[in-house]
């Protein structure tokens, strides 16, 4: 249990998220940022019951499109197949532009080297990353799971320390009133908090290779979101203590990217700045090959259904890799870099990272509603399951990813840096793919019934 549950969290490339996020929820939720990773992983918590209790009924369960399928329809999980494509190719291309920013830092600050342009080293990473998916080069669990035990040390040593001296403003639990939080941000806060989970679901795709899986995945999934809800709450109260609730929120906004790493200076010393500095790229590395295989296996399963071109369903006759998927998002992930060259990388990668959050939370809601049907149809036929693990949980869990999703709906302009025309355009394009794929899987279903039926049908992994 314990192994699965640090295999799933590898992916989550924890010290990416501390650097690169855990600010961004400061900046929106003020001071008291602590509470809404706290209320993320209560309602990822209620969310995991329904999940796990679900996935004993799937014959192959995977990817929260599969469980759409199921509970709701093929029509709307074809579109949340799309959507997650969106949402992960949104999130991926953001921590691309934060690898950039950060491989920078490193080369220039720790091995005093050239200043080269930022968008370089995002190029090269997308090289690197599309070398490995041609090639179907894995990286290893074992590896995966040293490199997250060494992000996760490196951490606590910051956590150690803060809790020891204390900030400008003290020990003070001030971040664990109601009160801290800023109310006009707080949905955009949550959405960004929820990212820092995304990867625990992929416990549900281990089934068949782990003893016992009814009693082994449901707990790995409970401990890897309670790890990851404990881990994030615990940092962002000592990343506010470390500059004081009053002065944080304002330091989160100005300088987002460099908060954690000055405040490790203040607080442990250059040494654990330069280590920071340097795991934090090799993490940032670890996710977007973590999204790129995601976006790779979805193009590659639904070009071989027929739902997109044939030639993203080929396989490389001596690799085994899906490598035209593979070749295709690493194209679009270069132009992408370099049409955003000219921007500023810390601003695109944070609204990035935000509105690639919002259909993957939308996905999320989906699949809560798609669990309450799923049973509520099938409950003749399930003799094991209590209310709590069927109804109960599944509903309180919609409740707040809705208010979550609601929230960051009516806070959407915030994830633009403020300019509602590209809040527009976003909403447009999100919801422009989830209509999409609802208009295409009603026309398979008329024209091309076989097609049609393999929707959903099959794990993405």
């Amino acid at each position: 249990m314990i192994e699965l549950a640090l295999t799933v969290l590898a992916f989550a490339a924890p010290l990416a998220s501390v650097v690169g996020v855990l600010p961004l929820v400061i900046g929106f939720a003020g001071a008291g940022a602590p509470l809404a990773f706290a209320a993320a992983t209560v309602v990822l918590l209620l969310f995991s019951v329904g999940y796990t209790t679900m996935s004993r009924f799937l014959p192959n369960p995977g990817a929260f499109y599969a469980y759409i399928s199921a509970g709701l329809s093929k029509v709307v999980g074809l579109a949340a197949s799309f959507l997650a494509i969106l949402g992960y190719l949104m999130i991926g291309l953001g921590v691309t532009f934060f690898f950039g920013i950060v491989a920078q830092d490193l080369v220039v600050s720790t091995f005093h080297g050239p200043e080269v342009p930022w968008w370089l080293y995002s190029l090269a990473l997308v090289a690197i990353v599309g070398v490995f998916g041609y090639f179907r080069i894995d990286l290893s669990a074992k590896m995966l799971s040293a490199v997250m035990v060494l992000e996760l040390a490196i951490v606590l040593v910051f956590d150690v320390a803060v809790a020891g001296k204390g900030g400008p403003e003290g020990r003070t639990l001030t971040p664990f009133a109601w009160s801290s939080l800023d109310g006009g941000a707080v949905g955009v806060a949550v959405l960004f908090a929820v990212i820092t989970f995304i990867g625990f679901e992929a416990t549900a795709i281990f089934r068949e290779e782990t003893r016992d899986p009814r009693r082994t995945i449901p707990r790995a999934t409970y401990l890897a979101v309670a790890l990851v809800g404990v881990f994030y709450t615990l940092t962002t109260w000592l990343l506010v203590i470390a500059y004081g609730p009053t002065a944080a929120p304002g330091i989160a906004g100005g300088n987002a990217p460099g908060m954690f790493t000055d405040a490790m200076k203040g607080f442990v010393g250059t040494w654990a700045r330069d280590a920071v500095s340097m795991l934090v790229v090799t993490s940032a590395f670890a996710a977007v090959v973590s999204c790129q295989n995601i976006i790779a296996r979805y193009g590659y399963l639904l070009g071989a259904d027929g739902a997109l071109p044939a030639v993203l369903g080929r396989v490389h006759p001596r690799h085994g890799s899906p490598y035209v998927s593979s070749l295709v998002l690493s194209a679009i992930l270069g132009a992408s870099v370099l049409l955003f060259s000219r921007s500023d990388p810390a601003s695109s990668y944070a609204w990035l990272a935000g509105a690639g959050g919002f259909p993957l939370l939308l996905l999320m809601f989906l699949t809560g509603v798609a669990v309450l049907v799923f049973f509520r149809k099938a409950r003749s036929e399930i003799n094991d399951s209590t209310y709590w693990h069927t109804l109960v949980a599944p509903a309180l869990a919609c409740l707040g990813l809705g208010a979550a999703l609601y929230l960051s709906l009516s806070n959407f302009v915030l994830l633009t840096g403020g300019d509602r025309g590209i809040a527009i355009v976003l909403q447009f394009v999100i919801w422009g793919v989830f209509l999409a794929g609802i208009v295409l899987a009603l026309v398979y279903r008329s024209v091309r019934p076989a097609v049609y039926a393999r929707i959903g049908r099959q794990s993405i992994n």
